[in-house]
Protein backbone atom coordinates (compact mmCIF):
# COMPACT_ATOMS: atom_id res chain seq x y z
CA UNK A 1 0.00 0.00 0.00
CA UNK A 2 1.58 4.17 -1.21
CA UNK A 3 1.17 5.71 2.23
CA UNK A 4 3.08 8.68 0.59
CA UNK A 5 1.20 12.19 1.59
CA UNK A 6 1.05 14.72 -1.39
CA UNK A 7 1.01 17.76 0.24
CA UNK A 8 -1.34 21.16 -1.16
CA UNK A 9 1.29 23.76 0.10
CA UNK A 10 -2.27 25.72 0.81
CA UNK A 11 -1.60 27.09 4.23
CA UNK A 12 -3.57 25.40 6.93
CA UNK A 13 -5.11 23.09 4.73
CA UNK A 14 -2.50 20.00 5.08
CA UNK A 15 -3.42 20.28 8.68
CA UNK A 16 -6.83 19.99 8.64
CA UNK A 17 -5.73 16.79 6.22
CA UNK A 18 -3.60 15.53 8.68
CA UNK A 19 -0.46 15.46 6.64
CA UNK A 20 -2.05 15.94 2.91
CA UNK A 21 -3.67 14.03 0.18
CA UNK A 22 -2.76 10.23 -0.38
CA UNK A 23 -0.49 9.53 -3.84
CA UNK A 24 -2.92 8.57 -6.38
CA UNK A 25 -6.45 9.96 -5.24
CA UNK A 26 -8.11 12.49 -7.63
CA UNK A 27 -8.83 15.64 -5.58
CA UNK A 28 -12.27 17.16 -6.76
CA UNK A 29 -13.20 20.91 -5.61
CA UNK A 30 -16.65 22.08 -5.78
CA UNK A 31 -18.88 25.20 -5.15
CA UNK A 32 -20.59 27.82 -6.66
CA UNK A 33 -19.54 30.50 -8.57
CA UNK A 34 -17.09 33.10 -6.62
CA UNK A 35 -16.07 30.93 -3.81
CA UNK A 36 -12.42 30.39 -4.56
CA UNK A 37 -12.30 27.17 -6.94
CA UNK A 38 -9.54 28.24 -9.75
CA UNK A 39 -7.49 30.14 -7.14
CA UNK A 40 -7.56 27.27 -4.82
CA UNK A 41 -6.40 25.01 -8.31
CA UNK A 42 -3.83 27.78 -8.91
CA UNK A 43 -2.05 27.59 -5.71
CA UNK A 44 -2.08 24.00 -5.58
CA UNK A 45 0.28 23.76 -8.96
CA UNK A 46 2.13 26.77 -7.74
CA UNK A 47 3.13 25.30 -4.46
CA UNK A 48 3.72 22.00 -5.42
CA UNK A 49 6.61 24.18 -8.35
CA UNK A 50 7.80 26.32 -5.77
CA UNK A 51 7.57 23.97 -2.66
CA UNK A 52 7.98 20.73 -3.79
CA UNK A 53 9.75 20.87 -6.90
CA UNK A 54 7.10 19.36 -8.90
CA UNK A 55 5.95 20.44 -12.39
CA UNK A 56 2.50 21.48 -13.41
CA UNK A 57 -0.01 21.74 -16.13
CA UNK A 58 -2.96 23.91 -15.38
CA UNK A 59 -6.02 23.14 -18.07
CA UNK A 60 -9.07 25.74 -18.64
CA UNK A 61 -11.70 26.41 -21.04
CA UNK A 62 -13.17 29.41 -19.77
CA UNK A 63 -10.41 31.56 -19.37
CA UNK A 64 -7.65 32.82 -21.09
CA UNK A 65 -3.91 31.96 -20.01
CA UNK A 66 -3.09 35.34 -20.17
CA UNK A 67 -6.13 36.65 -17.44
CA UNK A 68 -4.52 33.92 -15.39
CA UNK A 69 -1.49 34.70 -15.31
CA UNK A 70 -2.64 38.68 -14.58
CA UNK A 71 -4.85 37.26 -11.74
CA UNK A 72 -2.15 35.27 -10.51
CA UNK A 73 0.01 38.20 -10.26
CA UNK A 74 -1.86 39.98 -7.89
CA UNK A 75 -0.90 37.06 -4.93
CA UNK A 76 2.90 37.33 -6.06
CA UNK A 77 3.07 34.31 -7.91
CA UNK A 78 4.69 34.54 -11.64
CA UNK A 79 3.43 32.08 -13.51
CA UNK A 80 4.68 33.31 -16.82
CA UNK A 81 8.44 33.00 -15.01
CA UNK A 82 7.30 29.54 -14.35
CA UNK A 83 6.24 28.55 -18.00
CA UNK A 84 9.76 29.85 -19.43
CA UNK A 85 11.37 27.79 -17.31
CA UNK A 86 9.67 25.01 -18.39
CA UNK A 87 7.82 24.10 -14.79
CA UNK A 88 4.17 25.12 -16.05
CA UNK A 89 2.25 24.35 -19.30
CA UNK A 90 -1.18 26.48 -19.10
CA UNK A 91 -2.98 24.85 -21.64
CA UNK A 92 -6.21 27.17 -23.00
CA UNK A 93 -8.72 24.86 -24.74
CA UNK A 94 -11.99 23.32 -25.44
CA UNK A 95 -13.78 20.19 -23.82
CA UNK A 96 -14.39 18.92 -26.82
CA UNK A 97 -10.74 18.88 -28.07
CA UNK A 98 -9.35 17.23 -24.34
CA UNK A 99 -12.09 14.56 -24.79
CA UNK A 100 -10.11 14.00 -28.09
CA UNK A 101 -6.43 14.52 -26.07
CA UNK A 102 -7.00 11.81 -23.41
CA UNK A 103 -8.73 9.29 -25.56
CA UNK A 104 -6.07 9.70 -28.26
CA UNK A 105 -2.83 7.43 -28.39
CA UNK A 106 -0.04 10.01 -29.20
CA UNK A 107 -2.25 12.62 -26.82
CA UNK A 108 -0.30 16.10 -27.46
CA UNK A 109 -1.46 16.98 -23.37
CA UNK A 110 0.44 14.10 -22.48
CA UNK A 111 2.82 14.40 -24.37
CA UNK A 112 3.61 18.30 -22.85
CA UNK A 113 2.91 16.70 -19.10
CA UNK A 114 6.21 13.93 -20.44
CA UNK A 115 8.39 16.90 -21.31
CA UNK A 116 8.23 18.89 -18.44
CA UNK A 117 7.87 15.77 -15.97
CA UNK A 118 4.37 17.19 -14.67
CA UNK A 119 3.30 15.68 -11.57
CA UNK A 120 0.28 17.28 -11.05
CA UNK A 121 -2.34 18.71 -12.94
CA UNK A 122 -5.28 21.03 -12.61
CA UNK A 123 -8.41 21.38 -14.90
CA UNK A 124 -11.08 24.27 -14.72
CA UNK A 125 -14.36 23.60 -14.95
CA UNK A 126 -14.16 19.53 -15.39
CA UNK A 127 -18.37 19.61 -15.60
CA UNK A 128 -17.69 21.39 -18.93
CA UNK A 129 -16.89 18.03 -20.19
CA UNK A 130 -20.48 17.05 -20.92
CA UNK A 131 -20.94 19.22 -23.24
CA UNK A 132 -18.58 17.72 -25.75
CA UNK A 133 -19.58 14.02 -25.18
CA UNK A 134 -21.98 12.18 -27.67
CA UNK A 135 -24.60 10.79 -25.86
CA UNK A 136 -26.23 7.73 -27.81
CA UNK A 137 -30.03 7.75 -27.62
CA UNK A 138 -31.61 6.15 -25.23
CA UNK A 139 -28.89 6.77 -22.63
CA UNK A 140 -29.00 8.75 -19.73
CA UNK A 141 -26.43 12.27 -19.85
CA UNK A 142 -25.09 11.05 -16.43
CA UNK A 143 -23.72 7.76 -17.85
CA UNK A 144 -22.29 9.47 -20.98
CA UNK A 145 -20.82 12.03 -19.03
CA UNK A 146 -19.48 9.77 -16.35
CA UNK A 147 -18.12 7.48 -19.32
CA UNK A 148 -16.17 10.37 -20.20
CA UNK A 149 -14.50 11.53 -16.99
CA UNK A 150 -13.58 8.00 -15.59
CA UNK A 151 -11.27 7.54 -19.38
CA UNK A 152 -10.19 10.91 -18.79
CA UNK A 153 -9.01 10.00 -15.09
CA UNK A 154 -7.47 6.80 -16.08
CA UNK A 155 -5.31 8.61 -18.63
CA UNK A 156 -3.98 11.00 -16.04
CA UNK A 157 -3.08 8.11 -13.46
CA UNK A 158 -1.31 6.46 -16.06
CA UNK A 159 1.14 9.65 -16.08
CA UNK A 160 1.45 9.17 -12.27
CA UNK A 161 -0.04 12.96 -12.56
CA UNK A 162 -1.72 13.85 -9.18
CA UNK A 163 -5.10 15.05 -10.51
CA UNK A 164 -7.22 17.86 -9.12
CA UNK A 165 -10.72 18.85 -10.76
CA UNK A 166 -13.05 21.71 -10.23
CA UNK A 167 -16.64 21.59 -10.69
CA UNK A 168 -19.27 24.45 -10.65
CA UNK A 169 -22.14 23.61 -8.26
CA UNK A 170 -25.90 24.97 -8.75
CA UNK A 171 -29.73 24.10 -9.08
CA UNK A 172 -29.50 23.10 -12.73
CA UNK A 173 -30.55 19.15 -13.31
CA UNK A 174 -27.58 19.11 -15.67
CA UNK A 175 -24.86 20.47 -13.08
CA UNK A 176 -26.50 18.15 -10.71
CA UNK A 177 -25.70 15.25 -12.85
CA UNK A 178 -22.73 15.78 -13.73
CA UNK A 179 -21.30 17.27 -10.11
CA UNK A 180 -22.86 13.45 -8.99
CA UNK A 181 -20.73 11.66 -11.49
CA UNK A 182 -17.71 13.45 -10.38
CA UNK A 183 -18.29 12.91 -6.81
CA UNK A 184 -18.44 9.39 -6.95
CA UNK A 185 -15.52 9.22 -9.65
CA UNK A 186 -13.55 11.31 -7.09
CA UNK A 187 -11.15 9.81 -3.71
CA UNK A 188 -10.91 13.20 -2.52
CA UNK A 189 -13.97 15.66 -2.09
CA UNK A 190 -13.24 19.09 -1.10
CA UNK A 191 -16.41 22.01 -1.01
CA UNK A 192 -15.59 25.84 -0.92
CA UNK A 193 -18.60 27.82 -0.09
CA UNK A 194 -19.73 31.54 0.85
CA UNK A 195 -22.67 33.27 2.88
CA UNK A 196 -22.91 36.87 3.70
CA UNK A 197 -22.91 37.02 7.69
CA UNK A 198 -23.76 40.69 9.79
CA UNK A 199 -22.90 42.55 6.64
CA UNK A 200 -19.63 40.49 5.42
CA UNK A 201 -18.62 37.43 3.55
CA UNK A 202 -17.80 34.22 5.39
CA UNK A 203 -16.08 31.85 3.33
CA UNK A 204 -15.77 28.18 5.06
CA UNK A 205 -14.29 24.45 3.41
CA UNK A 206 -14.93 21.36 4.29
CA UNK A 207 -13.89 17.85 3.28
CA UNK A 208 -16.45 15.98 2.65
CA UNK A 209 -14.74 12.79 1.64
CA UNK A 210 -10.93 11.82 1.05
CA UNK A 211 -10.67 8.03 0.77
CA UNK A 212 -7.44 6.45 2.40
CA UNK A 213 -6.82 8.46 5.45
CA UNK A 214 -8.47 10.92 8.31
CA UNK A 215 -9.29 14.18 8.79
CA UNK A 216 -10.50 16.31 10.62
CA UNK A 217 -14.09 17.25 9.64
CA UNK A 218 -16.81 19.70 9.18
CA UNK A 219 -16.81 23.39 7.97
CA UNK A 220 -13.18 25.23 8.56
CA UNK A 221 -13.05 28.50 8.04
CA UNK A 222 -11.17 29.95 4.35
CA UNK A 223 -9.86 33.61 3.87
CA UNK A 224 -7.90 34.69 0.68
CA UNK A 225 -5.12 36.85 1.16
CA UNK A 226 -5.19 39.72 -1.41
CA UNK A 227 -0.98 39.22 -1.42
CA UNK A 228 -0.80 35.52 -0.54
CA UNK A 229 -3.30 33.17 -1.71
CA UNK A 230 -5.26 31.00 0.65
CA UNK A 231 -5.35 30.19 4.15
CA UNK A 232 -7.50 27.47 6.18
CA UNK A 233 -8.15 27.71 9.63
CA UNK A 234 -9.44 24.70 12.01
CA UNK A 235 -12.89 25.33 13.06
CA UNK A 236 -12.64 25.91 16.94
CA UNK A 237 -15.02 22.81 17.37
CA UNK A 238 -12.80 20.66 16.52
CA UNK A 239 -11.29 18.54 19.24
CA UNK A 240 -7.55 19.08 19.63
CA UNK A 241 -5.49 15.86 17.79
CA UNK A 242 -2.21 16.84 19.69
CA UNK A 243 -1.96 16.09 23.62
CA UNK A 244 -4.82 14.40 23.70
CA UNK A 245 -4.32 13.51 27.18
CA UNK A 246 -4.93 15.92 29.13
CA UNK A 247 -2.11 16.70 31.20
CA UNK A 248 -1.98 17.42 35.42
CA UNK A 249 0.07 19.06 37.46
CA UNK A 250 0.75 18.99 41.68
CA UNK A 251 2.43 22.59 41.15
CA UNK A 252 0.71 25.38 42.39
CA UNK A 253 1.69 29.27 41.91
CA UNK A 254 1.55 30.10 45.27
CA UNK A 255 2.17 33.78 44.89
CA UNK A 256 -0.29 35.15 41.85
CA UNK A 257 1.19 38.19 42.62
CA UNK A 258 -1.80 40.25 43.60
CA UNK A 259 -2.60 40.85 47.01
CA UNK A 260 -5.80 40.85 46.46
CA UNK A 261 -6.09 37.15 45.34
CA UNK A 262 -3.08 36.11 47.33
CA UNK A 263 -4.62 36.85 50.28
CA UNK A 264 -7.97 35.10 49.43
CA UNK A 265 -6.64 32.07 47.43
CA UNK A 266 -5.52 30.06 49.97
CA UNK A 267 -2.05 27.76 49.01
CA UNK A 268 -2.28 29.61 45.28
CA UNK A 269 -3.76 28.35 42.02
CA UNK A 270 -2.49 24.80 40.06
CA UNK A 271 -0.56 25.25 37.17
CA UNK A 272 -2.97 25.25 34.36
CA UNK A 273 -5.62 26.21 35.90
CA UNK A 274 -8.91 28.34 34.54
CA UNK A 275 -10.38 31.44 36.28
CA UNK A 276 -13.22 33.37 35.60
CA UNK A 277 -13.23 37.25 37.25
CA UNK A 278 -16.75 38.88 37.15
CA UNK A 279 -17.75 42.13 37.69
CA UNK A 280 -19.80 44.65 36.51
CA UNK A 281 -17.45 47.48 34.22
CA UNK A 282 -15.72 49.97 36.15
CA UNK A 283 -14.58 47.25 39.00
CA UNK A 284 -10.62 46.77 37.53
CA UNK A 285 -10.89 43.55 35.77
CA UNK A 286 -8.68 45.00 33.24
CA UNK A 287 -6.07 46.36 35.57
CA UNK A 288 -6.18 42.72 37.58
CA UNK A 289 -5.87 41.46 34.33
CA UNK A 290 -2.76 43.75 33.98
CA UNK A 291 -1.51 43.16 37.39
CA UNK A 292 -1.49 39.22 36.82
CA UNK A 293 0.94 39.67 33.94
CA UNK A 294 3.31 42.10 35.22
CA UNK A 295 3.97 40.04 38.42
CA UNK A 296 4.03 37.04 36.22
CA UNK A 297 6.51 38.31 34.13
CA UNK A 298 8.40 40.22 36.65
CA UNK A 299 8.26 37.54 40.02
CA UNK A 300 7.77 34.44 38.36
CA UNK A 301 9.81 34.61 34.47
CA UNK A 302 6.14 33.49 32.91
CA UNK A 303 5.60 35.09 29.48
CA UNK A 304 2.19 36.41 29.02
CA UNK A 305 -0.38 37.22 26.57
CA UNK A 306 -3.61 39.78 27.08
CA UNK A 307 -6.40 38.94 24.76
CA UNK A 308 -8.83 42.17 24.26
CA UNK A 309 -11.80 42.88 21.75
CA UNK A 310 -12.70 45.91 23.43
CA UNK A 311 -9.49 48.20 24.19
CA UNK A 312 -6.75 48.69 21.75
CA UNK A 313 -3.09 47.68 23.26
CA UNK A 314 -1.72 51.75 23.64
CA UNK A 315 -5.07 52.17 25.42
CA UNK A 316 -4.58 49.18 27.62
CA UNK A 317 -0.87 50.11 28.41
CA UNK A 318 -1.69 53.96 28.97
CA UNK A 319 -4.62 53.18 31.72
CA UNK A 320 -1.82 51.11 33.41
CA UNK A 321 0.53 53.78 33.25
CA UNK A 322 -1.39 56.19 35.14
CA UNK A 323 -1.70 53.37 37.97
CA UNK A 324 1.78 53.12 37.82
CA UNK A 325 1.91 49.80 36.31
CA UNK A 326 4.72 50.27 33.64
CA UNK A 327 3.28 47.00 31.17
CA UNK A 328 4.67 49.07 28.07
CA UNK A 329 8.14 47.93 30.19
CA UNK A 330 6.92 44.22 29.96
CA UNK A 331 5.75 44.37 26.13
CA UNK A 332 8.92 46.40 25.10
CA UNK A 333 10.94 43.49 26.40
CA UNK A 334 8.51 40.60 24.86
CA UNK A 335 7.71 39.41 28.28
CA UNK A 336 3.84 40.23 27.76
CA UNK A 337 2.05 39.84 24.23
CA UNK A 338 -1.13 41.88 23.68
CA UNK A 339 -3.59 40.82 20.80
CA UNK A 340 -5.69 43.03 19.91
CA UNK A 341 -8.98 42.55 16.80
CA UNK A 342 -12.48 44.67 16.65
CA UNK A 343 -14.94 42.66 17.06
CA UNK A 344 -16.93 43.77 13.66
CA UNK A 345 -14.24 41.97 11.72
CA UNK A 346 -14.37 38.52 14.27
CA UNK A 347 -13.38 35.16 12.65
CA UNK A 348 -13.85 33.04 15.50
CA UNK A 349 -11.82 30.34 13.94
CA UNK A 350 -8.86 32.52 12.43
CA UNK A 351 -8.85 34.61 15.88
CA UNK A 352 -8.68 30.83 17.98
CA UNK A 353 -5.75 30.14 15.71
CA UNK A 354 -3.77 33.37 16.39
CA UNK A 355 -3.90 32.52 20.00
CA UNK A 356 -2.73 29.23 19.75
CA UNK A 357 0.17 30.36 17.23
CA UNK A 358 1.15 32.98 19.69
CA UNK A 359 0.93 31.10 22.80
CA UNK A 360 3.10 28.35 21.02
CA UNK A 361 5.37 31.14 19.28
CA UNK A 362 6.28 32.75 22.86
CA UNK A 363 5.45 29.78 25.37
CA UNK A 364 3.00 31.61 27.15
CA UNK A 365 2.54 30.54 30.54
CA UNK A 366 -0.10 33.05 31.68
CA UNK A 367 -3.40 34.02 29.02
CA UNK A 368 -5.48 36.93 30.17
CA UNK A 369 -9.30 36.70 27.84
CA UNK A 370 -10.07 40.48 28.86
CA UNK A 371 -13.86 41.09 27.76
CA UNK A 372 -15.45 37.34 27.08
CA UNK A 373 -19.17 39.24 27.40
CA UNK A 374 -18.11 41.17 23.56
CA UNK A 375 -17.43 37.73 22.00
CA UNK A 376 -20.88 37.00 22.75
CA UNK A 377 -21.89 40.15 20.88
CA UNK A 378 -19.31 39.48 18.02
CA UNK A 379 -20.24 35.92 16.87
CA UNK A 380 -24.02 36.44 17.66
CA UNK A 381 -24.34 32.70 18.22
CA UNK A 382 -24.68 31.16 21.85
CA UNK A 383 -23.18 27.80 20.58
CA UNK A 384 -20.73 28.90 18.62
CA UNK A 385 -19.73 31.15 21.68
CA UNK A 386 -19.62 27.97 24.01
CA UNK A 387 -17.47 26.05 21.56
CA UNK A 388 -14.80 29.07 21.44
CA UNK A 389 -14.39 28.90 25.30
CA UNK A 390 -14.46 25.06 25.76
CA UNK A 391 -11.73 24.96 22.92
CA UNK A 392 -9.87 27.99 24.99
CA UNK A 393 -10.17 25.85 28.34
CA UNK A 394 -9.04 22.94 26.74
CA UNK A 395 -5.86 24.49 24.84
CA UNK A 396 -4.57 25.55 28.09
CA UNK A 397 -4.99 22.39 30.11
CA UNK A 398 -2.99 20.62 27.86
CA UNK A 399 -0.23 23.46 28.11
CA UNK A 400 -0.66 23.64 31.89
CA UNK A 401 -1.08 27.69 31.19
CA UNK A 402 -3.06 29.58 33.67
CA UNK A 403 -6.08 31.11 32.14
CA UNK A 404 -7.86 34.42 33.51
CA UNK A 405 -10.82 35.17 31.74
CA UNK A 406 -12.66 38.31 32.26
CA UNK A 407 -16.39 38.22 32.33
CA UNK A 408 -18.95 41.53 32.49
CA UNK A 409 -21.53 40.67 34.64
CA UNK A 410 -24.82 42.83 33.74
CA UNK A 411 -26.33 43.46 37.21
CA UNK A 412 -24.96 46.86 38.78
CA UNK A 413 -25.86 45.92 42.54
CA UNK A 414 -25.97 42.71 43.73
CA UNK A 415 -25.76 38.70 41.67
CA UNK A 416 -28.69 36.83 40.93
CA UNK A 417 -26.35 34.49 39.24
CA UNK A 418 -22.46 34.38 38.02
CA UNK A 419 -23.12 33.94 33.87
CA UNK A 420 -26.81 34.71 33.51
CA UNK A 421 -26.17 34.24 29.28
CA UNK A 422 -23.29 31.83 29.52
CA UNK A 423 -23.16 29.03 32.78
CA UNK A 424 -19.73 28.32 33.09
CA UNK A 425 -18.84 27.88 37.09
CA UNK A 426 -18.53 24.16 36.28
CA UNK A 427 -16.13 24.55 34.03
CA UNK A 428 -13.76 27.04 35.18
CA UNK A 429 -11.67 25.34 38.21
CA UNK A 430 -12.12 29.04 40.29
CA UNK A 431 -14.56 31.92 40.06
CA UNK A 432 -13.40 35.16 41.75
CA UNK A 433 -16.59 38.48 42.28
CA UNK A 434 -16.14 42.14 42.06
CA UNK A 435 -18.72 43.56 42.93
CA UNK A 436 -19.97 47.12 43.99
CA UNK A 437 -21.12 47.66 47.54
CA UNK A 438 -23.83 50.85 48.31
CA UNK A 439 -22.74 51.62 51.90
CA UNK A 440 -24.33 55.14 52.91
CA UNK A 441 -24.11 57.15 49.97
CA UNK A 442 -21.21 55.69 48.12
CA UNK A 443 -19.93 52.74 46.57
CA UNK A 444 -17.33 50.60 47.72
CA UNK A 445 -15.31 47.65 45.60
CA UNK A 446 -15.90 44.30 47.12
CA UNK A 447 -13.77 41.16 46.15
CA UNK A 448 -15.17 37.48 46.64
CA UNK A 449 -13.47 33.99 45.88
CA UNK A 450 -16.34 31.58 45.57
CA UNK A 451 -14.24 28.78 43.86
CA UNK A 452 -10.94 27.60 44.32
CA UNK A 453 -10.47 23.64 42.93
CA UNK A 454 -7.89 22.41 45.18
CA UNK A 455 -7.32 25.20 46.83
CA UNK A 456 -7.99 26.17 50.54
CA UNK A 457 -9.41 29.62 49.46
CA UNK A 458 -11.65 32.07 52.22
CA UNK A 459 -15.29 32.80 51.94
CA UNK A 460 -14.65 36.43 53.64
CA UNK A 461 -16.19 39.05 51.30
CA UNK A 462 -13.01 42.12 51.10
CA UNK A 463 -13.26 45.77 50.63
CA UNK A 464 -10.33 46.63 48.28
CA UNK A 465 -9.44 49.90 46.54
CA UNK A 466 -7.87 50.97 42.85
CA UNK A 467 -4.48 53.21 43.57
CA UNK A 468 -1.21 53.43 42.16
CA UNK A 469 0.18 49.76 41.73
CA UNK A 470 -3.45 48.42 41.12
CA UNK A 471 -6.09 46.53 43.44
CA UNK A 472 -5.10 46.92 47.01
CA UNK A 473 -7.22 44.76 49.87
CA UNK A 474 -8.00 47.24 52.65
CA UNK A 475 -6.76 46.35 55.66
CA UNK A 476 -9.30 44.55 58.18
CA UNK A 477 -10.14 45.62 61.40
CA UNK A 478 -7.74 43.87 64.30
CA UNK A 479 -10.78 42.74 65.76
CA UNK A 480 -13.97 41.45 63.92
CA UNK A 481 -17.05 40.92 65.57
CA UNK A 482 -18.37 37.46 66.36
CA UNK A 483 -19.81 35.73 64.13
CA UNK A 484 -23.30 34.32 65.06
CA UNK A 485 -24.55 30.67 64.20
CA UNK A 486 -27.52 29.83 61.69
CA UNK A 487 -29.91 29.61 63.95
CA UNK A 488 -29.60 33.58 64.71
CA UNK A 489 -31.21 33.86 61.23
CA UNK A 490 -34.33 33.44 58.94
CA UNK A 491 -34.62 33.30 55.37
CA UNK A 492 -31.18 31.41 55.27
CA UNK A 493 -31.47 30.49 51.46
CA UNK A 494 -32.37 34.06 50.30
CA UNK A 495 -29.54 36.64 49.10
CA UNK A 496 -30.26 38.78 52.35
CA UNK A 497 -31.17 36.68 55.54
CA UNK A 498 -32.83 38.79 58.52
CA UNK A 499 -31.55 38.25 62.33
CA UNK A 500 -33.89 38.05 65.03
CA UNK A 501 -33.71 40.65 68.12
CA UNK A 502 -33.84 37.77 70.43
CA UNK A 503 -32.66 34.46 69.40
CA UNK A 504 -33.23 32.94 72.92
CA UNK A 505 -36.96 33.69 72.84
CA UNK A 506 -37.23 32.56 69.66
CA UNK A 507 -35.67 29.09 70.90
CA UNK A 508 -38.28 28.90 74.07
CA UNK A 509 -41.08 29.77 71.51
CA UNK A 510 -41.70 33.38 72.23
CA UNK A 511 -42.30 35.95 69.61
CA UNK A 512 -39.56 37.79 68.81
CA UNK A 513 -39.40 40.66 66.17
CA UNK A 514 -36.87 40.22 63.14
CA UNK A 515 -35.25 42.72 61.60
CA UNK A 516 -32.26 43.08 58.92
Amino acid sequence: MNSEMIKTGIAGLDNILLGGIPAGNVVLVQGETGTGKTLFGLEFIYRGITEFGEPGIIVVFETSAQKLIRDAATMGWDLDELQRQKKLQIVFTSPEVLEQEVRSADSLLLETAAEIAARRIFIDVVGLLMQSSFIPPGQEVRSGYREVLQQLIEGLNRENLTTMLSHETGSRPEAQNTLESATFLSDTVIRLAIRARCGRVQRSIEIVKSRGQDYDAGQHTLQIHSSSGLEVFRRVQAPLRRNLAQPTSMARHSVIGVDALDALIGGGIFAGSTTMVVGVSGVGKTILGTQLLREGALRQGQMGLLVSLDEHPAQIARNAATLGLNLQEQIDDGSVHILFESPQELDVDRHFADIVRLVEKHDIQRLVIDGMTSYSTALGDLSLYLDFFHALVAFSKSRLMSTFFNYENPEFLGLSSFMPEFPVSSIVDNIVLLSLVELSNSLRRCITVVKARGSKHEFDSREYEIRQGGIHLKAQPVELPAQLPFSSYSSILSRAPTRFRNPAAMSAGGSAQESK
